[in-house]
């Protein structure tokens, strides 16, 4: 019975566990997975063990996407369209590890267990009515920050305020320059302001960001949540201001309204009509 491939396209998130068992280039420990991917979409890939190199590799065999970790863990992100892909995973280098692995030339080399976690990157619409993220809380392992990202396009501007469903978690809005635009937190659930719109606002210009998102480490099971973004409307700031030709025209129907009832007031002139 054949193994079945999995299709991150019908998955929010997938994780591949396996072993650097066989002999990859320059004679590193390496694995191989498949996965099929029948909708467009983008991906997020994250390694979970020290000094590990995934490469996710397509049909024409040209390399997509490439995360390294160091000390803690490794992640990447690519747009993927339809067709099968391979996520090649591979030690750095190959000391210290507890299983072995005998080359053709009778050679042994090191290698080691991997856990690969894939999960979609959502991409919200941000219009000027606001959007919504809805992701996935699961448990953080090992050196995982639990760190999610995901895309943010803001297709109009404006003033927005948010409000985070998942308790204990943390989200920040990024530019392209890693230049934080707006954050928030929920670590302390008791204090939060319940009225959405009574929240601190932030601006957003139209443009692409990077969503991040942290949970807590510790979550049993997937917890499901919301991030949502509301436009704060002037309105409910501050009283609306009235535009000059509304005060000319209010001003103009007062005045006709007034001499209309002072010529009603005024008594009637009789005139004597003779043949």
């Amino acid at each position: 019975m054949g193994v079945s491939v999995p299709n991150l396209s019908m998955r929010n998130f997938y994780q591949f566990s396996g072993q650097t068992n066989k002999v990859g280039a320059k004679g590193l420990p390496t694995d191989t997975q498949q996965f099929v991917v029948s909708k467009a979409g983008e991906f997020n890939f994250r390694i979970n063990n020290p000094h590990t190199t995934v490469q996710i590799v397509d049909q024409r065999n040209q390399v997509v996407a490439t995360a390294k970790s160091g000390m803690d863990v490794g992640d990447a992100s690519a747009k993927l369209g339809p067709g099968t892909y391979r996520a090649v995973v591979s030690r750095q280098y190959a000391s210290n590890l507890n299983a072995v692995v005998e080359k053709e030339d009778g050679t042994k080399v090191s290698a080691s267990e991997y856990k690969l976690d894939v999960s979609v990157r959502e991409n919200v619409l941000m219009t000027a009515g606001g959007g919504m993220l809805r992701g996935t809380a699961r448990e953080a392992v090992g050196n995982d920050s639990g760190v999610q990202k995901h895309t943010l396009n803001v297709a109009q501007g404006g003033e927005f305020t948010a409000n985070l469903s998942i308790p204990f978690t943390r989200w920040v809005i990024m530019d392209k320059d890693g230049k934080v635009k707006a954050s928030g937190d929920t670590m302390k659930p008791e204090e939060q302001i319940q009225d959405i719109l009574k929240k601190p606002s932030f601006k957003l210009e139209p443009g692409q960001y990077e969503l991040m998102v942290v949970p807590p480490k510790k979550v049993e099971g997937e917890v499901p949540y919301n991030l949502q973004f509301v436009a704060k409307t002037a309105s409910l700031e501050a009283p609306t201001q009235e535009r000059e030709f509304d005060r000319i025209m209010r001003e103009r129907e007062e005045r006709l309204a007034r001499w209309a009832s002072e010529d009603a007031r005024k008594p009637a002139n009789k005139t004597n009509l003779t043949a």
